[in-house]
């Protein structure tokens, strides 16, 4: 057993990492697009530095029987000055490949990225199916690889799931398989970011997509994931009789991929777990002067490649003296997929007695490569404590309250209301919004009229059909400018033919230059020229001027759509802070839907600030009252943190499992069977078929109206507790109510972060909020934030919270 001793700080490491990117040492980092490569086939490397400029191109180490090389196309500058060199890699000799560790020189200093093991194999051990895709055989392969095929207990190992389709099969959609498992424990497969690559197959050009994550045996013997189905969606043109495009759907099958897994060697030392990897370990702490009896919050940062979603907390070497609270660990995203990286804890602890230092922390772990366990020990944290004044019997804290206890000494300080008496409002009349729903109602009714019989009305049905091939070369890829120029030369050659006209003789001869090549480059042209090109195929084959404006929507709407994607690749990637940026810029407030201000809800939760999380769940729901995802997670936030908000008896959360609108829609339906019925008594004859149904309308339609207005009036509802523009949520950490707006004031209860309130007053820089406890208090106004904002919203900043921190 090894015993290694390793530095802590004082300084978080979040700070720690903030002042070497301040100081221009980038975090260098790689990675591999494919895992498991066909042989032949060609893989993307990439090396990024994050928080400075490199100094010079990067060089490789040779390795044997591998071709890598600069792919041409680097550096490329990124967000968050962020610089990405791109490499192929190439090989034609099956086995095991490791890309050794890359130096880059930052500022002067260098850095070093961690070494690439991948595997190179036969694309004879491919296993192929034919599936029946639009009437046609479509054949393909799969293949599912570990990159260890007998890991040991708990050893996370390398996985990757890869699928191999002709080249001419156009996909819309890449899907996420579902395995089945079986002694294993799997983050979710899912297609990587990069483009796939190319390769020949059986005499064909075949796309290669990989899917990759990790996995990690739960037990010994044999343990297995699969098979699975992916589910992809494609597209076609169709003519029957005009020219469109389908999107027929194709489940392509995955094999079971099969593991032995070993047992750990006997003699693990005591403190062992279930740890097993190559890590690293640091602690430190925002907390260097205390008063006696303080509580102390320790981060404690474990590093390197392992079974990082399962590990067990570091604990204190001695824990003499001190009270030890529970551990809360920061939650990995996506990043989780990915073999390597770190794990955040934050443990709570408080001395019994005078300490001079907190005692280092111990983690044990087992190293797979050398086999044999190892024991790293960080070093203690200097600590100055002040003698403190003992708690009066009785006024202990009680931990883990569901709400927050009152210990109020004192009334609470006036009230400064800004007028004593206010104006009746006037009411709108009851039949206003009645008369608008009908208004909507009416106009939605003639516009499906319009959208049914318009067709039939046009009497060119060719440039029906020139239109729908027109629109389909506006919806090719904004970031694959060889599929946008094949699409604009066969929109040409079909329905523009032998023109004379040099602009457009022009966009044939850069379709040649570009799509006839063996490697098709993506970006060969600006957005100027696309758009250009745009203009130029509207001109020539329709005159008619709201034809053209319908041209220029596809460029703002393929903006969007890149936007979405952008923010959705940046959340896979961990980079929490820059997806909630782009989520956020994606268009005014006002106009966000409800699932974005949902994905903005997750993206702030994953970054530590579950206080934001649920603002932006509830300012979800205020979009959609009926959007689930967001009120369970809301629930779940208000759960594990304790959150102050509306207390329910259970019967109402059993009516929230359906939506408002379901029960409203009950109630409503049986009020219309009821005025239905009414109305067929008097226009029909004695002894009429309509007449028992009618009688039958008038016994459903009162229960059924009876339901949806108990349902509708006890559904949950939190505007019942205060109006939604004086709703607020705390957002920040440690928050306190006091008495009066002053720090001094005696306080009254805590407030963790998700909790709802209602804001009553405000004054300077503090707020009067009330709970739904019947509670209320001071608190500072940068400690809250309206569900519905005065101003659109900012980015949100996230802090680390400190143990220490007071609101008095």
């Amino acid at each position: 057993m090894h015993t290694e001793k390793t530095s802590s700080s004082g300084i978080p490491t979040l700070i720690v990492g903030l002042l070497l990117c301040a100081n221009g040492l980038g975090q260098t980092t790689s990675r591999i697009s494919s895992t498991f490569l066909a042989r032949g086939e060609q893989a993307v490397l990439e090396v990024s530095v994050l928080g400075g400029i490199p100094d010079e191109f990067p060089e490789i180490m040779e390795v044997q029987n591998l071709s890598i090389l600069p792919s041409g196309r680097g550096p490329m500058p990124g967000r968050r000055r962020e610089f990405t060199f791109e490499y192929i890699v190439a090989g034609y000799e099956p086995g095991s490949y490791t890309i050794p560790a890359i130096e880059v020189m930052v500022g002067g200093l260098k850095t070093m990225t961690e070494p690439l093991d991948f595997m190179i194999f036969n694309p004879d051990e491919l296993r192929w199916d034919e599936i029946e895709i639009g009437g046609k055989l479509v054949r393909y392969a799969t293949s599912f690889r570990a990159l260890n095929e007998q890991p040991y207990e708990n050893q996370t190992t390398p996985a990757e799931m890869k699928l191999f389709v002709p080249e001419d099969l156009v996909v819309e959609d890449w899907g996420i398989p579902d395995f089945e498992r079986d002694g294993v424990t799997a983050w979710r497969f899912q297609p990587s970011g990069f483009r796939g690559s190319r390769i020949n197959l059986l005499g064909r050009r075949y796309v290669t997509v990989a899917y990759p994550s990790t996995l990690t045996p739960t037990r010994t013997g044999s343990v297995s994931i699969g098979p699975a189905k992916v589910r992809l969606t494609t597209r076609e043109v169709i003519s029957d009789p005009f020219p469109r495009l389908v999107n027929p759907q194709a489940h392509f099958t995955v094999p079971k991929l099969e593991l032995e897994a070993l047992p750990l060697p006997e003699g693990a030392p005591a403190g062992f777990s279930n740890a097993v990897g190559s890590f690293q370990l640091t602690a430190g702490s925002s907390v260097s002067e205390i008063e006696e009896g303080e509580p102390i919050t320790v981060e404690i940062v474990v590093s390197g490649s392992g079974n990082l979603d399962t590990l067990q907390p570091p604990k204190l070497a001695n824990d003499d003296g001190w009270k030890v609270y529970g551990t809360v660990t920061e939650q990995r995203g996506d990043e989780r997929r990915l073999i390597s990286g770190s794990v955040v804890f934050q443990q709570s602890i408080r001395p019994l007695e005078m300490k001079s230092e907190i005692p280092p922390f111990r983690f044990v772990y087992f190293d797979p490569r050398d086999k044999v366990y190892k024991t790293l020990l960080t070093e203690p944290i200097t600590l100055e404590m002040r003698a403190g004044t003992a708690r009066p019997p009785g006024t202990e804290i009680a931990q883990a309250m569901p709400v927050p206890f009152e210990r109020m000494t004192d009334i609470l300080a006036v009230l400064r209301p800004a007028q004593f008496t206010v104006p009746a409002a006037t009411a709108l009349p009851a039949w206003l919004l009645h008369g608008l729903g009908g208004l909507i109602a009416l106009t939605l009714i003639l516009k499906a009229y319009w959208m049914r019989y318009a067709p039939r009305l046009r009497k060119d049905p060719v440039r029906a059909a020139r239109l729908t091939h027109l629109r389909a070369v506006e919806k090719s890829p904004p970031d694959d400018d060889s599929e946008f120029l094949r699409s604009a030369g066969g929109f040409i050659e079909r329905w523009l033919g032998a023109t004379p006209d040099p602009e457009i003789q022009t966009i044939l001869a850069e379709r040649d230059a570009v799509c006839f090549l063996d490697t098709k480059p993506k970006n060969v042209l600006d957005r100027r020229r696309r758009v250009e090109i745009l203009k130029l195929l509207r001109k020539a084959a329709v005159a008619l001027t709201f034809l053209i404006t319908l041209g220029f929507a596809s460029p703002l709407q393929a903006s969007v759509e890149d936007t979405g994607r952008q923010a959705l690749e940046a959340y896979d990637s961990g980079k929490y802070d820059e997806a909630l940026k782009l989520w956020l810029g994606a268009g005014h407030f006002e106009e966000l839907s409800a699932d974005t201000l949902y994905n903005i809800g997750n993206a702030c939760y994953r970054a530590g600030s579950a206080g934001q999380a649920a603002l932006y769940y509830r300012r979800a729901l205020a979009r959609d009252s009926d959007h689930q995802e967001a009120r369970q997670n809301l629930r779940f936030i208000e759960r594990k943190y304790g959150s102050i908000s509306v207390q329910r008896p259970e019967y109402q959360y059993a009516l929230a499992r359906f939506p408002l609108s379901t029960w409203q829609g009950i109630g409503w339906t049986g009020a219309w069977l009821c005025l239905l019925a009414l109305l067929v008594i008097p226009a029909t004859r004695p002894g009429a078929r309509a007449r028992l149904i009618a009688a039958a309308a008038l016994f459903i339609g009162p229960l059924l109206t009876g339901v949806g207005l108990l349902g509708w009036r006890y559904f949950p509802n939190d505007a019942e507790f205060a109006r939604l523009d004086r709703q607020a949520v705390i957002v920040a950490e440690n928050v306190t109510l006091h008495t009066d707006a002053a720090r001094t004031a005696p306080e009254v209860i805590d407030a963790p972060p998700g909790s709802l309130c209602e804001i009553i007053s405000q004054s300077g820089r503090w707020a009067f909020v009330a709970f739904a406890t019947k509670t209320r208090g001071w608190v500072p106004v940068e400690s809250i934030e309206k569900v519905i904002p005065n101003a659109p919203p900012e980015v949100p900043i996230f802090r680390k919270p400190r143990s220490d921190s007071k609101t008095a």
